[in-house]
C-alpha cells in the first residue's frame, strides 16, 4: 500500500505506507477510490498555511469504501462513504451550539493531521457519512467542496431570480456558479480563467445580465486574494451583502462605503456536519445538477507529480487522483 507524503514544503513523494494500527471500536478503515486536489492541498505543499504541520499526508476531498468497521460502528462494511476532514471536540460552546466548524480545538486532516491520499487509511467513524447508490464516485468526490458553498449561501437572504456575482472561478467559484444556476439565481462571474471559461458558460442560462457599478445585492468572493476582495465592493449596491469564502490574510476594505451604504460582510468557513453534507448529497443526487464537468483530469496515483503540476498551473478546474486504477482518464 502507498501514500503521498509531504516531509516539508515543496517536497512531495509517494512512499510505502506504514502498517495501519488495528481498527478500534469507533473507527473505520477506508479504501480510497478518488481524492480531489484542493487549493488547501496546494497551499500545504507550498508552505502557505501557517497552522499546517509537517510531515503530513495530504488529502481531504475523498470518496472510498469501508473495508473494516469497528465493533461500535453502525456503517456497514462495503458502504461507499465520504469524510468530513475537520475534527471537533464536541464539548466547547461552539460545538454545543452546532457550530463545530469554528471549534477552537478543530484539526484538519491533510493540514495538521494525517490526510487520506493513500490506498487505505483509518478515521473515527463520526467523521464519515455513507452516500446513496445513485451518487457516482465522480459526483461523490465533490460532496465536500460543495458543502462549503451550501453552508455559505445559507447566510444570504437570496431567492430565485436574484442577481449574484461570483468573483473567482476556481473549484469553489465554479461550484457556486453551478449551484446558483440550479437554484434559479441570475448570476455572472468575473476573474474567470481562460481555460475554465467554457465550463462557466455551461451554466449560462441565468447569466444574461449586464454588470453595472453598484448593481448587485449579493457578491460571493471565492478567489481569496486582496484584490478580489476589494473588487467585490465595486459591484455592490446599498444594503447589499458580500460573502467571503476565499481566504486571504490581508485586504483593505472601503469601511466608509460599507458603513454609509449599510453593506454587510459575511465570513464563511467550511460547513456544519452532517447537515450541510446531507444537503450537498441531496443536490448531487439530482441528475439536473451536474458539476462533474468541472473535473478536468483523473490521474492514477503513480502520476501524482503530474496531478499536482496540473493543479498548481491554475489552468484546470478539478484534478482527481485515482487510487484504484493505473491509467489516466480525461
Amino acid at each position: 500500500m502507498s501514500e503521498l507524503y509531504i516531509a516539508e514544503p515543496n517536497s512531495l513523494e509517494l512512499r510505502e505506507s506504514a502498517p495501519l494500527h488495528a481498527v478500534e471500536a469507533n473507527e473505520v478503515k477506508i479504501r480510497v477510490i478518488y481524492g480531489g486536489i484542493c487549493g488547501s492541498d496546494l497551499s500545504v505543499y507550498r508552505g502557505k498555511i501557517q497552522h499546517a504541520t509537517y510531515p503530513v499526508r495530504p488529502g481531504h476531498e475523498l470518496v472510498g469504501v469501508v473495508e473494516q468497521a469497528g465493533s461500535h460502528v453502525t456503517i456497514s462494511e462495503g458502504a461507499r462513504v465520504v469524510v468530513t476532514p475537520n475534527t471537533f471536540c464536541g464539548q466547547c460552546e461552539y460545538c454545543l451550539n452546532e457550530q463545530e466548524n469554528i471549534c477552537p480545538h478543530k484539526k484538519s486532516i491533510g493540514i495538521n493531521a494525517s490526510g487520506g491520499f493513500a490506498h487505505e487509511f483509518i478515521i473515527d467513524s463520526r467523521y464519515v457519512i455513507p452516500i446513496p447508490d445513485d451518487v457516482s464516485n465522480e459526483r461523490a468526490v465533490l460532496i465536500e467542496p460543495l458543502a462549503v458553498i451550501v453552508h455559505g449561501l445559507k447566510k444570504l437572504n437570496i431567492k430565485k431570480g436574484d442577481r449574484v456575482l461570483v468573483v473567482g472561478c476556481g473549484t469553489e467559484g465554479l461550484l457556486t456558479v453551478a449551484l446558483a444556476d440550479y437554484l434559479g439565481l441570475m448570476q455572472q462571474s468575473t476573474l474567470i480563467m481562460k481555460n475554465t471559461c467554457s465550463l462557466f458558460h455551461t451554466f449560462e442560462r441565468h447569466t444574461q445580465m449586464r454588470l453595472k457599478k453598484t448593481h448587485l445585492i449579493t457578491v460571493v468572493e471565492a478567489a481569496g486574494t486582496p484584490q478580489s476582495v476589494q473588487s467585490c465592493f465595486r459591484w455592490l449596491k446599498p444594503g447589499g451583502s458580500v460573502l467571503l469564502i476565499g481566504i486571504t490574510n490581508e485586504s483593505e476594505l472601503p469601511i466608509g462605503q460599507i458603513v454609509r451604504k449599510e453593506q454587510t460582510i459575511y465570513g464563511s468557513i467550511i460547513y456544519r456536519f452532517p447537515k450541510d453534507f446531507a444537503e450537498s448529497i441531496e443536490y448531487l443526487s439530482d441528475e439536473r445538477f451536474d458539476p462533474t464537468v468541472f473535473i478536468s483530469k483523473i490521474l492514477p496515483l503513480a502520476d501524482f507529480e503530474k496531478a499536482y503540476e496540473l493543479a498548481l498551473s491554475g489552468s484546470f478546474a478539478k484534478i482527481l487522483i485515482d487510487f484504484q486504477n493505473k491509467e489516466e482518464q480525461s
